[in-house]
């Protein structure tokens, strides 16, 4: 008995020294393939955030800053103006007439406004409520929400809203980000890994939502502010909105997956 609980000691000492071999050794990982995968993820996805937004705030700053002429040159560089438009009858060319006349009553109350394009004005067949000026600085305004504006001063702010977004470079803006976000994801090397280039993508995806409502504010604060010179109110403004609130008939919660923050709230920010 005592000799086959002497060999049994030292089996077990064996076993023991074995297993405390192994643990020291530096060749062995002491945590998870996942745990190592998802801290190195991890890692790369932060410095790539982190390239990401230090980029996105010069180059906005580069966009600020840079002279109208080089604007214009990035512009023609970039113009994807392929606009087919209808054959205008004689309703809408009297409407395209009138909003040349709000034009010009807008470029007044902005003298700013003069130094840049001409803002010529078109009218698409589309019937959703929808207003849309590219980077040349052509306006155009669906066949649908040209129906709906019944008034001149709701037709001022649609129309000054478009020119906002000229103004203020959003379209340079947001090209700028997207080539941003490609550029970083493949300069990372993210572009060999599906799930972290799909991680990536989702978290400039909801960033994004967030700037482009940033941008709708802005357009519209300017607008609501040159409805206001004109007209010496913004009813105009609110009209429209309730306009839209009306037409979409959405829940507020679905507006935070949007490009364009909720008629209630945009009536809320323009009203304080």
């Amino acid at each position: 008995m005592e000799l086959l609980s002497l060999m049994n000691d030292e089996e077990n000492y064996n076993f023991e020294t074995q297993i405390n071999i192994i643990e020291d050794n530096v060749n062995v990982s002491k945590t998870s393939d996942i745990k190592e995968f998802f801290i190195l993820t991890t890692g790369f996805i932060m410095l790539a955030c982190g390239i990401f937004f230090v980029s996105d705030v010069a180059m906005q700053i580069f966009i600020n800053n840079m002279s109208y002429q080089t604007q214009v040159k990035i512009e023609n560089f970039l113009n994807s103006n392929n606009e087919t438009t209808y054959k205008y009858n004689e309703i809408d060319q009297k409407e395209i007439n009138k909003l040349n006349e709000i034009k010009k009553e807008i470029i007044i109350a902005d003298p700013q406004l003069k130094n840049l394009k001409d803002f010529k004005i078109g009218i698409s067949k589309e019937e959703e409520l929808n207003a849309y000026i590219y980077p040349n600085g052509d306006i155009y305004f669906t066949k649908g929400i040209i129906k709906e504006l019944k008034t001149d001063d709701q037709k001022t702010f649609v129309l000054a809203h478009e020119i906002a977004h000229y103004k203020h470079r959003d379209h340079l803006k947001t090209i700028g980000r997207s080539i941003l976000a490609l550029t970083t994801i493949n300069l990372m090397g993210l572009g060999e890994s599906q799930i972290t280039t799909k991680i990536m993508y989702s978290i400039y995806d909801i960033n994004n939502l967030q700037y482009s409502q940033k941008q709708e504010i802005a357009a519209d604060l300017y607008a609501n502010n040159l409805v206001k010179k004109i007209y010496g109110t913004n009813k105009g403004a609110i009209d429209f909105f309730k306009l839209i609130e009306k037409k979409q008939n959405l829940p507020e919660f679905i507006h935070y997956f949007s490009t364009h923050p909720s008629p209630a709230k945009r009536i809320q920010l323009i009203s304080e």
